[in-house]
């Protein structure tokens, strides 16, 4: 009978042993992941250089809040594939964390890799670069005729549709006859073509601005406006980086800002003026560039160069559109992107004031038209869509101002779900964000 009431201690201490060692780890589990998810410890880990130690707070009730509701949302979410889902969301105003789900995972960004592509330009052309072609006359004029050569320098400007001004500047000066030749200095010779992975029909030639058609069809096109306005000339040819003589007149200035080109870039999500800056960011650093490896390359060079993210051994970057499904970001590097962006005062007011499609917007609704229609995103939400069809891919990426004054970068990547239901997951994780 003793035996048996001591083995029954013994196993009921046992038992107290094991309970308590239980709630022990448990207790510096929770404290772990406390501690991971918003310090110093998680940026050395996870690559967030883009803070430092004195940013770095924890989440307080309103962050746990909407953390909680997006859980909630992700766990009610029957109809997308949350294994194939990335959800990032950062306090800007606070400088902490809120939430990750999947945050690291390599999916498909789509269009959201044009905030890539406009941020880049922004930061290394400067936000009042412009694009600028210049005519210029190089001889004497006498009477209706020109002694000497036409010289046209012209940037790779994306908005510049015709030649009409330039020929009418020609006019204007008096000249009917160019005895010498017309110079043609491009900054791009070649023609716009969309990534070789990427679907042949997303940007089609018809599309492709009439700069970046080619040198033979921009010197073709030119040399026929001549012939319509009854300008004869006696040639032309193709140099590059001319020099100007002492005596060349500037007859003609055609500028375009940058600005104006990200717009229909970020709020439209046009695939050409993407790829238009894409490849104009290398050009105008370096006219003879044409590689894809060299402007890829410059992508990652600017990534590591501004300390915007350490991890990108595993990024692809075929483009500047996103329209090549074997692109590969995570919502975390997107995040830390809004972050770089948000934290460069001139970067942050073009993004937000000028460049990023808005819901419920007269103007700048763009790629959220039909979206996001209630009162109390207007104003709130500034983003990028991103939208492979079929690759069954969507991603939404930007800011959100809250209801009680706070800012929040996030970013939500979603592949292999449907499009439609992809979205409505998206806005209403943006209704999180905003109420």
């Amino acid at each position: 009978m003793q035996r048996k009431v001591k083995k029954k201690k013994r196993r009921l201490k046992k038992s107290v042993k094991r309970g308590c060692l239980g709630i022990i780890i448990f207790l510096l589990l929770l404290a772990l992941f406390l501690f991971f998810r918003c310090s110093p410890a998680r940026d050395f880990l996870f690559g967030n250089e883009g803070l430092t130690e004195d940013e770095v707070v924890e989440p307080d009730s309103v962050d746990m809040a909407i953390a909680d509701d997006v859980q909630r949302l992700i766990r009610q979410s029957f109809h997308i594939d949350t294994t194939m889902l990335a959800v990032d969301v950062y306090d800007l105003t606070r400088g902490c964390y809120v939430y990750e789900y999947h945050s690291h995972r390599r999916l498909i960004p789509a269009s959201c890799m044009k905030l890539l592509t406009g941020i880049r330009a922004l930061k290394q052309l400067g936000i009042d670069h412009q694009y600028s072609s210049r005519e210029y006359i190089i001889g004497d004029v006498k009477g209706d005729t020109l002694y000497g050569d036409l010289l046209l320098q012209m940037d790779d400007d994306p908005l510049l549709l015709s030649f009409d001004g330039f020929i009418q500047a020609v006019k204007n000066r008096g000249i009917s006859h160019v005895k010498g030749k017309v110079v043609f200095d491009l900054l791009r010779t070649d023609t716009l073509r969309p990534h070789h992975t990427a679907q042949p029909y997303d940007i089609t030639y018809k599309q492709v601005p009439l700069l970046m058609k080619g040198a033979s069809r921009v010197k073709r096109e030119f040399l026929s406006s001549l012939r319509t306005a009854g300008i004869t000339c006696k040639g032309d040819t193709l140099l590059f980086n001319v020099p100007l003589a002492d005596n060349a007149e500037l007859i003609y200035l055609y500028q375009t800002p940058l600005r104006e080109v990200l717009k229909p870039m970020l709020i439209n999500s046009s695939n050409v003026k993407a790829e238009c800056v894409f490849y104009h960011n290398k050009h105008a650093h370096d006219r003879q560039a044409e590689p894809d490896t060299i402007l890829q390359m410059s992508t990652f060079d600017f990534i590591q160069t501004e300390c915007i993210y350490d991890r990108i051994a595993d990024f692809v970057v075929n483009d500047g559109s996103g329209l090549s499904p074997n692109n590969r970001l995570t919502a975390d590097f997107l995040v830390q992107l809004m972050i770089y962006a948000y934290k460069q005062p001139d970067i942050k007011r073009v993004l937000i004031d000028e460049a990023l499609a808005t819901p419920a917007h007269p103007v700048r609704h763009g790629s959220l038209l039909g979206r996001m229609s209630a009162p109390c995103f207007r104003d709130r939400i500034f983003c990028k869509t991103g939208t492979l069809v079929s690759y069954a891919s969507s991603s939404l990426t930007g800011y959100a101002h809250h209801i009680n004054g706070r800012w929040f970068a996030f970013s939500i990547i979603n592949n292999n779900s449907p499009v439609y239901d992809a979205r409505e997951f998206q806005d209403a994780l943006c209704h999180i964000l905003v109420e």
